[in-house]
């Protein structure tokens, strides 16, 4: 083989390689296929028609459904409704409250009757992160979860709104948990919007704390700052979830606090969602 030959093949086949090599990125890239709701958005429908409700999650293609109330009714009862429907539930909402005492463990035993993974803190009324010395207090109170949950089988997660973010003398909340708990203890659900509130990158705290992000919530904002439908505000999900195995997510829940139409949120929201792709 000549020189010029040499070149021409080694030039075809680097070609060739590269075109290969993107091939595996792109295809590394795929669908979310567990796509999940936080139940809080349909909580009108839930109250007036719990059954009800839950079907038309799973008739919509929703697959996972993250509790916030079980509105009275018992664990088995619960479970068969959801596996009924073919669907899963990953994780409770609950309050501080639900993580002390007795309130805990009813809380751990209902979860393992519904194969749940995740004691999952939903907020902290304003009551409850007025100082720094409150948060503190708050570690004392999930540490403890978190080995209670250890215990069990679970895990317990915490969830972000925007005011962990406001600094107390140059320390701020959230990265304060997040140093203070081990990764064993606390992992952390993202909620998109929220952190998008407080003008924070998610992406920085993915390549910090990798695999501390089990659960996220899908959850878009407007450019004036409102809640919207997932894919009518201005959240770049696709660049964000393209960091999904380096957060460590597994779950993705769909979410709005206070949707005008409940079922059509639930409809758009999934159509949209559908179509992300995670790397």
């Amino acid at each position: 083989m000549n020189r010029r030959n040499f070149l021409a093949t080694t030039a075809a086949f680097s070609a060739a390689s590269m075109m290969n090599f993107g091939g595996l990125l792109n295809a590394y890239a795929a669908p979310i296929k567990n796509i999940g709701i936080q139940l809080y958005t349909i909580r009108e429908m839930m109250e007036a028609d719990f059954e009800g409700s839950i079907a038309k999650v799973a008739e919509i293609g929703y697959k996972e459904v993250e509790f916030f109330n079980y509105f009275g009714r018992n664990a088995k009862d619960v479970k068969n409704m959801i596996d009924q429907n073919g669907l899963s539930s990953p994780s409770i909402h609950v309050d501080i409250d639900q993580l002390r005492g007795d309130a805990l463990f009813k809380e751990i035993e209902y979860a393992k009757t519904l194969d749940q993974k995740y004691i999952t803190l939903a907020w902290l009324g304003e009551e409850n992160r007025e100082t720094l010395d409150q948060y503190k207090a708050h570690a004392e109170v999930f540490q403890r979860a978190g080995e209670e949950c250890n215990k069990a089988g679970l895990k317990f997660v915490y969830h972000n709104h925007e005011f962990e973010f406001v600094d107390f003398d140059g320390v701020r909340p959230y990265d304060m948990l997040l140093e203070q708990l081990s990764q064993d203890i606390m992992l952390m659900e993202m909620d998109f919007f929220w952190m998008a509130v407080a003008g924070e990158d998610p992406l920085a705290y993915f390549a910090k704390y990798p695999g501390r992000f089990p659960m996220c919530h899908i959850k878009d904002r407007a450019a004036n700052g409102e809640m919207v439908y997932v894919g009518d505000g201005e959240i770049d999900f696709n660049g964000i979830l393209a960091k999904a195995s380096e957060a460590g997510l597994k779950h993705f829940f769909v979410e709005h606090d206070t949707p005008k139409n409940e079922v059509a949120m639930m409809q758009r929201s999934y159509d949209r969602a559908k179509n992300f792709q995670i790397r």
